[in-house]
């Protein structure tokens, strides 16, 4: 997560597949609730891509559990 961070802090972006990658750890619990939030501020500070949405999309289907 940390290199994520700073990634994310030098206003690059994330790939489809990172943020899949990412939102399925954080839906498993691998990180604590001091790094989530930290991802999220990164996202309330400089807005959230369509690449990135997808990725969220995809690990949101991926985790959901089906009716």
């Amino acid at each position: 997560m940390k290199r994520t961070l700073n990634h994310l802090f030098e206003h690059n972006t994330l790939s489809r597949q990172e943020a899949r990658s990412i939102l399925i750890s954080i839906g498993k619990g691998e990180y604590n609730p001091m790094q989530i939030a930290s991802f999220l501020t990164v996202f309330i500070m400089r807005g959230i891509k369509v690449e990135e949405l997808e990725g969220f999309r995809d690990a949101m289907l991926e985790l959901c559990i089906p009716v």
